[in-house]
């Protein structure tokens, strides 16, 4: 324990020394994706205001002695169903679908750690592994949709994992050559990062 508190106080202490403990976990972040507007959004250098939008707890980097061990990487569009007239043979169908797929058809994710860049990805590989799932059929009432298989096991693996030492800044970009014009916006959109989160014991 730190000199400056009495020795007595040691068997009261709450954490051991400097051991660490490992544990799953996933860091994710979320952004507004807006219509014929976003050409670029960055993630995980903002602190979010609620739990559901993102968990990062400093902007940029984890707190010392944090790190955390990169294992796979998500993208996750919060779309919601919505009722749909169905379009005319050889049209575009709008909606759910149409906006998940132009997002992934065009973009790519970009992965920093300090200084290097350690992914760049075309976003169609990068699924969601979770979420809702449905079925439409040819003339849709209500259509919703998920990048992906909804199974855990459904994500892009990194071939290597790739490690995040306390106070290293890092960040994802996601990039498209223009902006896209979408039905549902603003849509709320996710990059989340699972692997092993080193924390100290407690």
């Amino acid at each position: 324990m730190d000199n400056q508190y009495p020795p007595a106080y040691e068997r009261y202490n709450t954490q051991y020394g400097s051991a660490l403990e490992t544990i799953g976990f996933t860091l994710y972040d979320s952004l507004a994706y807006t219509s014929t507007v976003t050409t670029i959004l960055t993630f995980f250098t903002t602190v979010q205001a609620t739990v559901d939008r993102g968990n990062m707890t400093i902007a940029g980097a984890l707190p010392n002695p944090n790190a955390f061990l990169i294992r796979a990487i998500r993208f996750y569009t919060r779309l919601r169903p919505f009722a749909l007239a169905a379009a005319a043979s050889t049209n575009v169908q709008t909606g759910a679908l149409d906006d998940l797929t132009q997002l992934l058809n065009s973009g790519t994710l970009i992965l920093t750690i300090g200084a290097k860049l350690y992914g760049q990805i075309p976003l169609w590989m990068v699924t969601a592994g979770g979420g809702a799932r449905s079925e439409g059929g040819a003339y849709i009432i209500a259509e919703g949709t998920t990048n992906g298989v909804p199974d855990p096991r459904a994500v892009f693996s990194l071939a290597k994992p790739l490690f995040i030492a306390p106070q290293i800044s890092f960040r994802v970009d996601l990039q498209w050559p223009a902006a896209l014009t979408i039905t549902q916006t603003p849509v709320f959109v996710y990059v989340a990062l699972d692997g092993d989160l080193l924390r100290p014991v407690q």
